[in-house]
């Protein structure tokens, strides 16, 4: 679905995924009246856990609503600490001296 920001968090950012597949049946003739709403946090603050519903997307046919799906992260992000820090730190100057 898109990449989210992380505030606080060991990465900056993690991809949005729907729980689920987005298929249902509809009748052919009402298939071009099918109406998408999407709406997820742009922003979350760490910690966050795989699978953490962060939005929703729901499918409508004339105002009805025909199937709702979750937006889950795909990912864990631990919050930023100390000991994060100083590895992050770690590893970017290692890899400086490569």
């Amino acid at each position: 679905m898109g990449n989210i920001k992380v505030e606080k968090g060991v990465i900056s950012q993690i991809d949005a995924v729907m729980q689920e597949d987005a298929s249902f049946f509809i009748e052919k003739s009402q298939s071009s009246k099918i109406e998408q709403n999407v709406s997820f946090k742009e922003t979350l603050e760490a910690p966050i856990e795989k699978g953490a519903v962060v939005g929703e997307v729901s499918y409508s046919v004339d105002g009805r609503i025909i199937k709702k799906i979750n937006i889950v992260a795909s990912e864990s992000v631990k919050k930023f600490n100390i000991i994060n820090m100083t590895t992050n730190l770690y590893y970017e100057w290692f890899n400086l001296l490569r």
